[in-house]
Parts: C-alpha cells; sequence; structure tokens
C-alpha cells in the first residue's frame, strides 16, 4: 500500500512518510540492526538516527506484527546509544514508542493469537517495560509509560475494522457473533505480566516517590512549602481558610504532590537502580509526569484480578496509599488516580476470597489470605485514609471534591472486611470522626458532648441535602455498622455517641414538626428543567447544596429538607443499622424509646409496594427487640396486636413480611396474658387457622408413604425434589415456608396454657388443622406440630376432638398417623425394627440387626471387655458379654475418627454460617419425635388408642407404650458404659443398683419382644387370611365367569322344530289367558284356541334330531 493509496492516521511527535514511498514493501531490519552493532558502523549516530526516522515513517499506522522482534532489538539498541550519553536519540526513539502503543497491522486474520504472535507482542512489551525503568530521560519513560498504558487497555490488539465493516460468508454485516477468543484487553493484561511490567512498574514508582519524598523534606526543612502534618488538630485546621499553594521549582503551580517512597531506604533503592538520580534531582527536571503516568498505568492493570494481586504482592498498594499521605492538593487529580488504583485492587481482593476454590497448600493459603489480600495489607494504613477524609471534610466543597471524599469511604469499608484493620480503626480516631460527621447535622456542632465542637468546619461540605452528601450518610451508617458488628470496643464508641438518636429522628412520622403526621406515600411536587439553577456546573441543582442549620428542629432539620425518594432510601438504610445495632445495646434503645418509635413509623406506612422494603425492615428491628422485659405490656398499650395482625392479613404482601408480622405477634403473646386476650378479641385466631387450612388444600399426603428400596429412594427423592405440583413434595431437601412455621409458632405461644385460647382455638376447628397439616407438612416441620399437639391436649377437653379426627384424604384416624409417624422416625434415625420386632433387648430404641439372635441374660454387668449393645469384632456376639477382651484399639480408633470427623464438621459450618434455612432443618432433624408421641399417646390412654388398629399398628403401639422405661434404660446402660470406658469398678451397692435397673430394662424389653412376636404371627396370619381371602374371591370369579359362558353357550345352539312348536303354544296360551285378543276390539273377547300336542311324539322327533 502506497501513502496515496489508503489513509494514514499521523500521531503526535511522528514525522510523516514521504512523497510516492511505498508504505507495502518491507524494510531490512536486519540491515538496519547491523547498523547499530557492527563495529564499524556503531558510531554513525546521525545515521542511526536517521534510520530509526526512517522505521517510524514507513510504519504510521502500527508495526506489523511479525516484524515485532526486530523492532524491538532496534528500540534496545537505541536505548543503550541513548544512555551512553547520546541525547539526540530522544525524538526518535519517543516516535517508535508511541507506535508501539497503536494497533499492530496483520498479515491474517487472528495472527496475534498464534505462538509467534504472541512471542512477538510480549517481545516489544518487555522492550516498552525496559524503556520505561532503564531509560535516562525522563520525557521517554512518560513516552513509553503512556504506550503501555494503551496496550493494557487492548488498543494495541484491537482490530481497525469497525464489526460493521467485517464480512462474513452468509452472515450480514454488523451482526457477527462473539466467539471464544479471548478479548484484546484480557489477552494484553495477560501478555502485561508475562512481561514484567507490573514488576516494572512498581519498582519505577517507587524510585520516583523517593525522590519527590528527599525534595520535599528539603523544601519542608528550608520552610519553602507549607505542608500540614498529621499531627494537626481540627482547630489548627480550621484557621486555614484555604490550602496553601505549593511552591515547587520547576513545577507548575498547584500541580506538585509529594509521595513517599515504601521501602525504608529511599537513597538505597535510588543508588542501586538503573534511574539516573543526578537527572531528577536536578531542579529543572520534575518527576511528577512520569508519576502521573505510571499511576494512570497503573489504574489499568489494576483492573486485571491476576495483576491487581501482582501489584498487592509486589507492594503497589502500599505505596499508592503512602503517596495519599504526602498530598498537599487534595483537589489534585494524583489522589483520583490513587483512590482507582486501590479500590480495583481492594474489589479483586474480597472477589478472590469469596468466590475462588480453596488453598491447595500453606503457602497458596498465605498468599491468597494475607500476602496477596490488599485488605490485609493495607488494615495498618486506615490513619492515612482518615487523614484524607478528613482534609476532604475541611476543604472539599465541590461536588467532585464530595464524590472523592464517598470514595475515601468506600476504601475504608472494603479494608474493614478484614479484622486486622479493626485495631487501627479505633487507633487513629477514624471511628469517632464517622460518628461526628454522621450525627453533627442533626443533633449539633457536638454531637458527642465532649466540649469538641465543628462549627469551625464549613456546613457546605457536608450539611446539604445535595446527592453526594446524603450518600455519605448511607456509607457512614453502614460502615459504622459493620465494624461495630464484629468489633466490641467500636461498638462501644458508637453506642456512646449519639447515632441511636439520629437513626431513630429519621424514623419519625411528623418531620415537619406541626403536629400531624406525613403523607406515607411520599409523594413531592415534579420539578421542570427551567426551575433548576446550577451556575457552579456541577450537575447539581444549587437549591440542594445549601447548608442547614446544624442541629434544628422541625421544619428547619436537614431530615425535612431532604426529598421524599431520598428519603425513603435513607429510613431503610437506617432501619438496617438500628437492627444490627439494638439488639447489642438494647437499653440505650429501649431508653430512647426506639420500640415506640419504629411501632408508630410501621403503623404510619401506608400499604404501597414501595413502601414493602421500610415495612420488612420495621418488622425485622422489632422481631429482634420484642422480647426485651417490658416491652411486651408497653406495646401492647400501643395497639401492637391489631398492627401485626393488619399486616398479616394483607394478603397481597410477601410471605416473609406476614411471617415476620406472625412472629412478633407469638413473642408478644408468649407468657403474656393480657396479649393472648387482645389476640382473642381482635379475632387473631381464625385467621390463623384458614392460614393453615389454606396451606393444606395445594399439598399431597407426606406421611404414611409405602416404604422403598434402598435403589428406589433416590428416585423418590428426585421425583420429590422436581415435582412441580406447586409446593408439594415430602424429601427432607424441601424447602420449608416460614410462614407457616411462625404461624404454628405463633399458635404455641398464644393459645397453649390458655384454656380460653384453647377453647376457642377448638371451636375454630384449630385442632383439626394441626392434623391435617401433620399428615401433608414436610418432614422437617413434624417434630414442631408433634409437640404443639403434646402441649395441647395436657387439656382433657381437647382429647375427644383428637381421636375423632378422621382425615379427608385417606381416612386414617389420629392415632394410627402417629404410628405411622413413630416408623418413618425410626426409619429416619436408622433404628427400625425387622418384621416389627426388637432384637437389640439391652439398647430397644437402637439400632437393631435383622435376623440377629437374642442375646443371653448376663450374670454380670461390670466386666472390662465391652459394651452392652455392641458388636465391633463382628462375631455376632455382644461385646458386654464376651469373656475375652475386645480389641481396644478397634474401639478408640473408631471414636478418635469420630471426633475428628465432628471437629471438620463443626468447623465448615462455622465457614458457611449464615444460612438460616439450613441451620433451621439442621436443629430439626437433630431432635427425637418419639418421645413428644409416646406423650401425646398417652394422654389419649393406651386402652382407647388400640382400639381399631392393625396388627402391625399395635406392634409399632407396643415400642411407644414402653418408650419411657427403655429411655431410662438406656440413661442407666449410659453411666454403665462410661464407668467401663474409663476402667472404673464401681462399689457393690453401686453395682447392684446399676444391675437392678438394667435387669429390669431387660425384662420389659423381652416382654416386649414377646408380645411383638405374638403380633407379628397374628399380623402374618391376618395377611395369610386376607391372601385366601384374595385368592378365593378371584377362584369365586372364575366359577362365575365359566358358569355364564356355559348359559351364553347353551342359548347360542339352534333350537330344534318341536320346541319351536312348543314355544310358539306357550305363547299362543298367555295370549289366550289375556284379556285383550288378536283381531277383536276394545271391550271385545276373543276365542282361543288350544292344540294339545303329544309329548311322545315330540319327544321322537327331537332324539330324531
Amino acid at each position: 500500500m502506497s501513502q496515496t493509496g489508503g489513509e494514514t492516521q499521523i500521531l503526535d511527535g511522528v514525522e510523516p512518510a514521504k512523497a510516492g514511498t511505498n508504505l507495502d514493501k518491507p524494510l531490512n531490519y536486519d540491515k538496519l540492526i547491523k547498523l547499530f552493532t557492527h563495529p564499524d558502523t556503531s558510531a554513525l549516530y546521525d545515521r542511526q538516527i536517521s534510520q530509526l526516522r526512517r522505521v517510524a515513517r514507513h510504519n504510521p499506522n502500527g508495526f506489523p506484527l511479525k516484524s515485532l522482534p526486530k523492532i524491538q532489538q532496534l528500540i534496545l539498541l537505541a536505548l543503550q546509544q541513548l544512555n551512553s550519553g547520546q541525547p539526540q536519540f530522544t525524538k526518535p526513539l519517543t516516535s517508535l514508542i508511541t507506535l508501539a502503543g497503536i494497533p499492530f497491522s496483520r498479515d491474517c486474520s487472528n495472527e496475534e493469537l498464534t505462538p509467534n504472535g504472541l512471542k512477538s507482542a510480549e517481545s516489544m512489551y518487555g522492550a516498552l517495560n525496559t524503556v520505561m525503568c532503564d531509560a535516562a530521560d525522563i520525557n521517554l519513560q512518560v513516552a513509553a509509560t503512556a504506550a503501555l498504558t494503551e496496550v493494557a487497555k487492548g488498543k494495541s490488539l484491537e482490530k481497525k475494522k469497525a464489526p460493521s465493516e467485517i464480512k462474513v460468508l452468509g452472515v450480514q454485516g454488523g451482526t457477527v457473533k462473539n466467539d471464544q477468543r479471548p478479548k484484546p484487553r484480557d489477552l494484553s493484561q495477560s501478555m502485561l505480566n508475562k512481561s514484567g511490567v507490573v514488576d516494572g512498574c512498581v519498582n519505577i514508582l517507587s524510585r520516583v516517590s523517593g525522590v519527590m519524598i528527599e525534595r520535599l523534606d528539603a523544601m519542608v526543612e528550608a520552610g519553602s512549602l507549607g505542608y500540614i502534618s498529621d499531627e494537626s488538630s481540627d482547630e489548627e485546621e480550621g484557621e486555614i481558610e484555604s490550602p496553601p499553594a505549593p511552591v515547587a521549582v520547576g513545577v507548575p503551580e498547584g500541580s506538585l504532590d509529594t509521595a513517599t517512597d515504601t521501602l525504608s531506604n529511599p537513597s538505597a533503592v535510588v543508588e542501586t537502580g538503573t534511574l539516573s538520580v543526578a537527572s531528577l534531582s536536578e531542579p529543572e527536571v520534575s518527576p511528577r509526569p512520569l508519576l502521573m503516568a505510571l499511576l494512570k498505568l497503573l489504574s489499568e492493570l489494576s483492573e486485571s484480578a491476576t495483576n491487581a494481586t501482582l501489584i498487592t504482592l509486589t507492594g503497589g498498594d502500599v505505596a499508592t496509599v503512602e503517596i495519599m499521605d504526602r498530598l498537599n492538593d487534595d483537589r489534585d487529580e494524583t489522589l483520583n488516580l490513587c483512590v482507582e488504583i486501590l479500590w480495583n485492587c481492594l474489589e479483586h481482593s474480597s472477589n478472590t476470597l469469596n468466590h475462588s476454590s480453596p488453598a491447595p497448600s500453606r503457602a497458596e493459603l498465605i498468599k491468597k489470605r494475607r500476602n496477596g489480600n490488599t485488605m490485609y495489607c493495607l488494615g495498618d494504613k486506615v490513619g492515612i485514609l482518615c487523614k484524607t477524609f478528613r482534609n476532604l471534610l475541611h476543604r472539599g466543597f465541590r461536588n467532585k471534591d464530595k464524590e472523592t471524599r464517598n470514595e475515601i469511604l468506600i476504601l475504608s469499608s472494603l479494608i474493614a472486611r478484614n479484622k486486622r484493620s479493626h485495631s487501627f480503626f479505633l487507633s487513629s480516631s477514624f471511628v469517632k470522626v464517622m460518628c461526628v460527621y454522621a450525627t453533627v447535622a442533626e443533633v449539633g456542632t457536638d454531637p458527642d458532648g465532649d466540649g469538641e465542637e465543628v462549627s469551625h468546619v464549613d456546613p457546605h461540605n457536608f450539611a446539604t441535602v445535595s446527592p453526594a452528601d446524603l450518600e455519605l450518610k448511607r456509607i457512614l451508617w453502614g460502615l459504622l455498622s459493620e465494624l461495630s458488628r464484629a468489633n466490641a470496643d467500636i461498638l462501644k464508641v458508637c453506642v456512646e455517641s449519639p447515632l441511636i438518636e439520629t437513626l431513630l429522628m429519621y424514623l419519625d412520622t411528623d418531620l415537619d414538626g406541626d403536629g400531624i403526621p406525613d403523607d406515607a406515600m411520599y409523594t413531592e411536587p415534579e420539578v421542570n428543567e427551567e426551575d433548576i439553577v446550577d451556575e457552579d456546573g456541577d450537575g447539581v441543582d444549587d437549591k440542594l447544596q445549601v447548608p442547614v442549620t446544624m442541629g434544628a428542629a422541625g421544619g428547619q432539620s436537614i431530615i425535612s429538607r431532604i426529598p421524599r425518594t431520598q428519603l425513603r432510601v435513607l429510613q431503610s438504610q437506617a432501619l438496617m443499622v438500628l437492627l444490627n445495632l439494638a439488639p447489642r445495646a438494647p437499653d440505650k434503645f429501649k431508653a430512647l424509646g426506639g420500640p415506640i418509635v419504629v411501632l408508630r413509623f410501621l403503623d404510619w406506612c401506608d400499604d404501597n409496594p414501595l413502601n414493602r422494603e421500610l415495612i420488612q425492615g420495621a418488622l425485622m428491628l422489632l422481631i429482634s427487640v420484642v422480647g426485651l422485659p417490658g416491652l411486651q405490656e408497653e406495646l401492647a398499650q400501643m395497639d401492637a396486636i391489631r398492627i401485626m395482625l393488619q399486616r398479616f392479613n394483607d394478603h397481597g404482601s410477601p410471605e416473609s413480611l406476614r411471617a415476620d408480622a406472625v412472629r412478633i405477634i407469638g413473642r408478644l403473646c408468649a407468657g403474656h396474658e393480657g396479649n393472648q386476650e387482645l389476640l382473642r378479641k381482635n379475632l387473631g385466631i381464625i385467621p390463623l387457622v384458614k392460614e393453615l387450612e389454606e396451606y393444606c388444600k395445594h399439598r399431597r399426603i407426606i406421611c404414611g408413604k409405602p416404604k422403598l428400596s434402598a435403589t428406589g429412594q433416590q428416585q423418590a427423592e428426585q421425583q420429590d425434589d422436581s415435582d412441580t405440583g406447586g409446593s408439594m413434595g415430602g424429601s427432607a431437601k424441601e424447602t420449608i415456608s416460614p410462614l407457616i412455621v411462625a404461624v404454628v409458632d405463633c399458635m404455641w405461644s398464644s393459645c397453649v396454657g390458655n384454656r380460653r385460647s384453647e377453647a376457642r382455638l377448638l371451636q375454630c376447628e384449630g385442632q383439626d388443622a394441626l392434623l391435617d397439616l401433620l399428615e401433608i407438612c414436610p418432614r422437617l416441620m413434624r417434630n414442631q406440630i408433634v409437640g404443639l399437639l403434646a402441649d395441647l391436649v395436657l387439656n382433657a377437653k381437647c382429647i375427644p376432638y383428637l381421636t375423632a379426627w378422621r382425615s379427608d384424604r385417606s381416612m386414617v384416624s389420629a392415632v394410627s398417623l402417629l404410628m405411622r409417624l413413630w416408623e418413618e422416625e425410626e426409619v429416619r434415625m436408622k433404628t427400625e425394627r425387622a418384621d416389627g420386632v426388637i432384637t437389640n433387648l439391652w439398647k430397644p430404641l437402637g439400632p437393631h440387626v435383622p435376623g440377629a439372635p437374642p442375646p443371653n441374660r448376663p450374670t454380670h454387668y461390670f466386666n472390662e471387655f465391652g459394651l452392652l449393645g455392641e458388636d465391633l469384632d463382628g462375631d455376632g456376639i455382644d461385646d458386654g458379654l464376651q469373656t475375652t477382651q475386645v480389641d481396644e484399639t478397634m474401639r478408640l480408633g473408631t471414636l478418635v475418627a469420630f471426633k475428628k470427623l465432628e471437629k471438620a464438621l463443626a468447623a465448615g459450618a462455622k465457614r458457611t454460617g449464615g444460612n438460616l434455612e439450613a441451620k433451621l432443618k439442621k436443629s430439626m432433624a437433630g431432635e427425637d419425635m418419639r418421645g413428644k408421641i409416646a406423650s401425646l399417646i398417652e394422654c389419649i390412654g393406651w386402652e382407647a388408642a388400640k382400639k381399631n388398629l392393625s396388627a402391625h399398628e399395635k406392634l409399632t403401639l407396643t415400642m411407644v407404650q414402653n418408650h419411657r422405661i427403655f429411655v431410662r434404660a438406656e440413661e442407666w446402660m449410659a453411666v454403665r458404659d462410661s464407668l467401663v470406658c474409663d476402667s472404673t469398678k464401681p462399689i457393690l451397692a453401686d453395682a447392684l443398683l446399676i444391675g437392678s435397673h438394667l435387669e429390669e430394662a431387660f425384662n420389659v424389653a423381652t416382654s416386649v419382644a414377646e408380645e411383638q412376636g405374638l403380633l407379628y404371627k397374628e399380623k402374618m396370619q391376618a395377611i395369610e387370611n386376607e391372601e385366601s381371602n384374595f385368592f378365593g374371591s378371584i377362584l369365586l370369579q372364575r366359577d362365575q365367569e365359566i358358569h355364564q359362558l356355559q348359559i351364553k353357550k347353551k342359548a347360542s345352539m339352534p333350537k330344534s322344530l318341536a320346541r319351536r312348536k312348543a314355544e310358539k303354544e306357550a305363547k299362543a296360551a298367555m295370549l289366550a289367558k289375556s284379556t285383550i285378543r288378536e283381531g277383536t276390539t276394545v271391550g271385545e273377547a276373543s276365542p282361543v284356541e288350544v292344540q294339545v300336542m303329544d309329548d311322545t311324539v315330540d319327544g321322537a322327533e327331537e332324539k330324531k334330531e
């Protein structure tokens, strides 16, 4: 392509190609390299510079990808000439470096993805890194850094054609879909990492900042620079009306930002490095352009997760923070670049910790959690962020300054996720500063009451209703909430400050102070664009930037001036922060009237869907504090029962909101007869029962499913999980409805134990609804419902309702339902009985081995050889009855392995804590429901329970009837086993006592086993009778079918002539006997002809046929 054959882009500092030059003809780069390396021409500097200029003119649109290895050699050779004392190479070398930052030209598509293309690009990036680190001219370093910044953006590997210009066969232009090729930006970041650019950038940044620190310290000692130290107090800062202009030779006014070095000895670093200390130390040379270029490059590199980790490992994050520490002008662009770098690194570290796979080794774990974790590395640098935050509060009145201030707080919140930083938040007084500015606009200029006012701070900087200042409040509240949750000392500081009081002020329903509650619709007048005044051009209405009077009340307060849509967001944030602080500081929350304020706010919120988040937050806050002493009576006087019933009866609200409301009702009524009476007067029991009935309508029967084999169990669970019939399913993995759990809990708290409430529950058919729910509820809810029924039947009036209940779906009785629950509980706990008969007489409630012989009665109970009811050696003999010693290693090894597994599971549960549903399932699944079933049946009566039970159900009933004895026996068995395991021999009296109890339990278990054996025979006999009746019915049906076939066959046979005549005569005789004769009119009788047939003739004819 010639110069005139296509468009060329002329870059700044790059000479255009000469007229008539054929740009398609490649240059002989080997010849050019030989010009630098040959001894005869190595000193021809003018000729070498001319050839470098020629290379730049020949590639105005970027270097060919295949020629990059040769060009990078030319760049390195020219750099050697420059560093050897030939400054005339600076300009041509700068042109080449500038061209290296634009997209490379390709001979074929995807050439950059081939091995040679990747290698060529990496070689060029390595050369640019060398120039950036080793060049003696600072302008050349800046150019190399700028080129690498463009590379980090993916510019060098971008396609030169727009997507609309790409033509693909069969695809319309501009509709090319994304494929599996890496994005240019990701690929460039990866190659920069391999080329060592990240390490080089951090190293040169440390050296440049070190030089600037030395120069700044010299100016401070000479008194020529107004520098504000870290020890300056609020009063001293308040006396400064505006930041002093930095004074430095060779640097434009207002543009010098000083930085500290991350290393302990900056001079040593500069001496050992390749950077020319003399050039930077000269007064006319300013390192600031290089510092800005390095920060921009580091900002681009930090957007890659891999490079961000490498920046942290090499100390780039610490160097960036310390640069912020030495800044004298908080409005400089340097601060924004530092904030962006730190934000990227902190976010990548947080994502790595939350979503990455576990570390494979200890070294990788330390790298992941400490050395490569920006949150950990910056934990002790919180004081620097505090200083920057205060400076921006005191002197930053522009909207851009406020945004930077908020970003500083966001960085602090990310660092606060690591507990190492919490002590530094306290020691640097950052927590106190945040508490002051989170409350000063609402409560006054001395919010903490320590006598130190902040009136010298301009309210324009933080006490307005502009979006940036409102965002400041949200970030401050959230950060203080997170810190107080994790650290008790920080919590104490927050509680002593007026933070809780300020948050409650945002929940006031009369913000304007006129005595009339405000409109809950949060409506505000529309503002026309013509009415918006923005003289400073920051995009924010100047009316919102007018400061408020500190601590004003009523219509003059800052809260009353906040736009209503943004006030809703602040109120939601205040509720979340109070949800964290109130349970940890209940005394102060109650002293400030917090529960009353929240209840009034909840009653004030209307049913607008936009207010549901506020209602949910208020309900959650009340749940956390409703159990405080004295609050049940106080909230009841505020009509809390009616308000909560109103929220519960709102079926258009989300299920979680209704569940919180009914949970509060349960806690208000727990042990409080007055609130239970209020619930009855407000007709609150009826909607609870109706909620259960409505839930039961859409589910199928769960209890009493046929038992499956081991192979079919997994298929059944998969079928349950994949059931699309609403919320139906019987798997233990099924999601539990929090609303139904809360309703059952509310019934338990508000009705059980109160005779009038129990009578109202029976009148509303609440007990029947509980039994219906027990039949179809998820398995993890059964324990709760059975416990409620067991407490409910302590009232004798409830027993007839229980015995009279029949299922609407399966017509089973309550006792039969409970027997099925007992059997399923045995299966869940892996203690099912083979054929329904116990075989482990020592532990009848424990596991039973099918076909195991019954144990013999022992002659002694303390032999030192094993545990009763266990068979670790697998010889079929109870270890506690053996006369030879059992292998102790097997038992101890089993115990040790179990303890290790238990410890590991506990550690894993601690790491994955926070799943409320998982905790609920674990707590419900860990309890044995059989004791509650036994207590429930005992209240009914054993004789009454046996009525109308099958033999199989009577087998289970024997276990239920003796459950109390079996539990007591296991307790004595545990005493005996602990003595044996500890090799302790009890005294004779204790041994006789334990032996007598074990003997009694063994006798009971033996009698139960015999009774179960008889019932099992009765069951088998009933099954045989049922089978015989079934087969008899089949045989009877067969005989009937045979008889019918015979009748049909006989009817289908042809009739004889004599039989036909006989049938005809019989018909005629029948007609003769009738009153109406053939051929006569009505009222007339016709004679009947009777013909006598000879039986012998008919019989002969019939026989002949």
